[in-house]
């Protein structure tokens, strides 16, 4: 399977590169049998993107046992808790919780509370729509960001009134120190309990940045062509003003951001929405972005975060006890959410077949759940860039 897949992403290679007139390269010593291709990130840096597809069975979308046919607010909070109930999470781990603080399930409850006088029955109904192509872990954590986020959600009202396709591209977890393997306790929750899996190229398995933190990318193919990704990140052990281990004391396990992205069917073939017509929309819809990361990539993958969902009920002891570690901090933790939208270059219709074959599936260009990007994974040094974009102090 792994031969499969390398000699998929070598005629994707070459595929991308006539695609791109050259303007994607491949590398100075290709010999035909190379599943890299290049970028310019700038004047003089290139940066190497590996285009071999992660390695998976494809699974059931399990949330759709929990989610489907729901029109109400109220059914929706009932089939969150209910999913919740039924699997493995982080708040049933002890070791899990040890640092997290008291406030972090005030603030999730608070969430789900004020649900009943934010979102409309009809809102309900087109998230749990949503939902339904997700499995359990997904679909919890992006309800808990949907009812967190009128960004979130207006992509979902707005990809209605446009006939986009709205994909789900990945979560991101705050988990706390690499001092006390938090991030690593989390992977093995999600690999154990949930079937994600760690893609099969070392260099994709763990990113380790040099503002302090480091972070596991996790992977899940769904039978129904979804693609799941999850993004658990952590500070390093000797970074104690690391912002990400704070975000989890006081927001324990709910997503630092979601990251949508949307796709169109155009005569046939299924078209990445471009980042600058989602930020428009959006715009339009009265969310504001903050800066957009990744022209250099030539559309392979472009990042944007919203602006931040700030949060001013922190008590004020849990801001004390950070603001130690840095004065900076005390504003910073007031970002308790984002979306961050995101585009994807989609392959052509014969390589999205070759693609979906390698895991038994049939593409169909109509299904709207069928995206085949022709990069799965982040990249470094835009997640790097994106993130500090968003700690916004006022």
């Amino acid at each position: 399977m792994g031969d499969n897949h390398k000699q998929f992403a070598i005629k994707l290679a070459e595929e991308l590169f006539v695609d791109t007139h050259g303007k994607v390269r491949l590398p100075a010593c290709h010999d035909g049998l190379d599943s890299t291709v290049q970028v310019n990130r700038g004047k003089y840096e290139l940066v190497n993107l590996n285009l071999t597809p992660f390695m998976a069975n494809p699974q059931a979308p399990t949330a759709a046992h929990y989610f489907a046919n729901i029109s109400t607010v109220d059914g929706l909070i009932h089939a969150y808790h209910q999913a919740k109930h039924d699997f493995v999470f982080e708040d049933t781990l002890h070791d899990a919780m040890k640092h997290v603080s008291g406030y972090a399930s005030d603030f999730l409850q608070a969430i789900l509370v004020k649900a009943n006088d934010t979102i409309t029955d009809q809102q309900a109904g087109l998230i749990a729509d949503w939902l339904v192509n997700l499995d359990v872990y997904a679909a919890v954590k992006s309800t808990e960001s949907l009812l967190n986020s009128r960004a979130d959600l207006s992509l979902l009202e707005i990809s209605r009134q446009k006939n986009w396709n709205v994909h789900f591209d990945h979560l991101a977890i705050r988990c706390g120190t690499r001092a006390s393997l938090d991030a690593e306790r989390i992977v093995t929750l999600l690999k154990e309990h949930h079937g994600y899996r760690s893609p099969q190229m070392s260099g994709e398995a763990f990113y380790q940045f040099p503002e302090g933190w480091n972070a596991y990318p996790l992977y899940k193919q769904l039978s129904n062509g979804q693609v799941l990704r999850i993004f658990v990140d952590q500070s390093d052990a000797s970074h104690p003003a690391q912002i990400i281990q704070h975000w989890n004391s006081v927001y324990g396990y709910t997503a630092h951001h979601l990251a949508m992205r949307a796709t169109q069917l155009q005569s046939g073939q299924r078209l990445s929405v471009a980042l600058e017509d989602i930020i428009a929309a959006i715009t339009k819809h009265g969310v504001d972005v903050l800066q957009p990361t990744g022209e250099y990539t030539e559309g392979l993958l472009q990042q944007v975060f919203t602006k931040p969902e700030k949060n001013m009920a922190i008590p004020i002891s849990l801001k004390h006890t950070i603001g130690q570690h840095g004065v900076e901090l005390n504003k910073m933790i007031e970002n308790g959410k984002l979306l961050e939208i995101v585009s994807r270059r989609e392959m052509p219709t014969m390589l999205a077949q070759e693609l979906f074959a390698l895991y038994g599936l049939r593409f169909e260009p109509g299904n709207g759940l069928h995206s085949a990007p022709y990069y799965q994974y982040f990249l470094p040094a835009q997640a790097a860039h994106v993130i500090k974009t968003s700690l916004q102090t006022h």
